[in-house]
């Protein structure tokens, strides 16, 4: 291969005479690259499964978090999954654009999954809507033309495949530097019998501002019911309880900001 002559290569502040080859210098090329690619989803994501005892290690001290340090406190989850993202987007952040993807209900019936128990792609959510009220699951629009940008009270159905009958109460708080979405359950959850009681599946998302980056905070909790028949069927219900709570978050952003993040349930998040 034909030699390309480089005279003069600055190296770490030294100047040097070199030979580099074609093939030398694709490599140096590609090495390159690799050095100066954006991270990766898995850099930017970062996950903690807490138990009762073990306490919260990735809540930002933010006064927006007290909701998720008085369920924790007061409900002793059996089992609590937190996560932190780096949005890897610059420049100014649309908050407005954020929330009413955020209050977007609908999209999640578009969610499909993997389910180990039936051994075959599932949707995650059947039917996934905005509810006329917390009593009537008649189906209305996410939002209208009239939707205000600020906070707000919603109840929605989110009927599982594997949790039946889901109704939710879904809270939007908005503040200059961030919104905050609160999801809680106000039915019992089932299969063939309870599994999640009423108020014990808990989903919070904060997204904040920091040092001039969008930054979010993901926590998801729930108690499990007839817990001795229930882990028979659910062998990992870290993971099932997290792969609930990520899906949720990853397909209601919907690429914002720059993120990357794989709708299906990543394998660096799995207990």
């Amino acid at each position: 291969m034909r030699s390309i002559k480089r005279e003069a290569l600055s190296v770490y502040g030294y100047s040097v005479k070199m030979k580099l080859s074609a093939k030398q210098i694709i490599i140096l090329f590609l090495i390159a690259l690799i050095v100066i690619a954006p991270a990766g989803s898995e850099d930017l994501f970062r996950h903690n499964y807490a138990s009762p005892d073990d306490g919260l290690e990735l809540m930002p001290l933010r006064d927006e978090t007290l909701s998720v340090r008085e369920f924790y406190n007061e409900n002793k989850p059996a089992y609590s999954v937190e996560m932190l993202y780096e949005f890897p987007g610059l420049g100014e952040i649309n908050w407005r654009e954020l929330y009413f993807k955020l209050r977007s209900i609908s999209r999640l019936e578009e969610l499909s999954y993997y389910s180990e128990y039936a051994g075959k792609y599932r949707n995650m959510f059947p039917r996934a809507y905005v509810m006329r009220s917390a009593r009537d699951k008649t189906r209305i629009p996410d939002y209208s033309d009239d939707t205000v940008f600020g906070d707000a009270e919603i109840y929605a159905f989110l009927d599982e495949v594997e949790l039946k009958d889901g109704r939710y109460r879904i809270n939007y708080s908005v503040h200059p530097d961030s919104i905050q979405i609160r999801i809680r359950n106000i039915s019992n959850l089932r299969r063939f019998l309870k599994v999640v009681g009423k108020e014990d599946f808990y989903m919070d998302f904060l997204f904040f501002e920091e040092n001039r980056r969008l930054m979010v905070y993901v926590y998801g909790a729930f108690t499990l019911k007839n817990e001795f028949i229930v882990l028979k069927l659910v062998k990992y219900p870290s993971s099932t309880l997290a792969k609930r709570v990520y899906m949720v978050f990853s397909s209601l952003i919907d690429g914002f900001h720059g993120a990357v993040l794989p709708v299906e349930f990543p394998d660096y998040l799995r207990e």
